[in-house]
């Protein structure tokens, strides 16, 4: 049993100083990377409590290499971690990996938004407007004045291109979807750069309809609402 804690020891000490933190992509903040160059070790074997052991993806089983850089060698941290029984939690917020007890409190998931003005939008036909200086054109039928959004300069429908450029991770929005010639339901649509769609939907004529979109791993929004008296109101971008 004192071997065994002994050896649990050495390799808590071993991952606090040498593992990096291989999570996944998407546990990394981007500001907070510096590329290198490094070399994957085909050749290094590793040994857990006397046993061969190869560090595996536990999602999909993928082999991870090891890799060495300036004469280091770094393994990945969770991998081996869970295979010595260290429980492994990763606070997206701060960064911060925690190796068995998670002390205190973890930052709770908050998203800063700003508005999606009209540097983060280009082609289409959409309009911006400002509640400030044309409140009427950001009115909506039962009175509600949006405090900002883009309107159909128009047309029979908004149609709009927001750059993300993988910077944010939400988009949201409040939308108000009519027309002056019927009262169906109307179409409202969202897709990628790629033209894939990232939510389609038919909203009541003559109701804000919220939205919300996960667009991390967009560059550009491109939105369709139907209608020619329609708003995309108050959009923003998070992250």
């Amino acid at each position: 049993m004192k071997k065994r804690l002994r050896n649990k020891s050495i390799v808590i000490s071993t991952l606090a100083v040498m593992f990096t933190l291989f999570l996944t992509q998407q546990s990394l903040g981007a500001g907070s990377l510096t590329e290198i160059k490094v070399f994957l070790n085909t050749g290094i074997k590793v040994m857990l409590n006397g046993q061969p052991f190869e560090p595996t993806d536990k999602d999909d089983g993928t082999k991870l290499v090891p890799i060495t850089y300036r004469g280091s060698t770094y393994l990945p941290m969770r991998a081996v971690a869970e295979a010595a029984g260290i429980q492994v939690t990763w606070d997206p917020q701060t960064e911060t990996a925690y190796l068995g007890e998670v002390t205190g409190n973890m930052a709770q998931n908050s998203i800063s938004y700003i508005k999606a003005s009209p540097e983060f939008v280009y082609n289409g036909n959409a309009t911006y407007r400002l509640a400030s200086r044309t409140p009427e054109e950001l009115t909506t039928a039962d009175g509600t004045t949006l405090n900002y959004g883009y309107v159909t300069g128009g047309s029979r429908s908004v149609n709009m291109e927001v750059t993300t450029d993988f910077q944010y991770d939400k988009f949201k929005a409040r939308i108000w979807a009519a027309d002056t010639l019927t009262n169906d339901d109307l179409q409202v649509k969202v897709v990628d750069e790629h033209n894939v769609t990232v939510k389609e939907l038919k909203v009541k004529s003559g109701k804000i309809t919220e939205i919300e979109l996960n667009v991390k791993d967009t560059k550009a929004l491109r939105i369709y609402v139907q209608g020619d008296r329609s708003i995309v109101g108050e959009p923003m971008l998070g992250k």
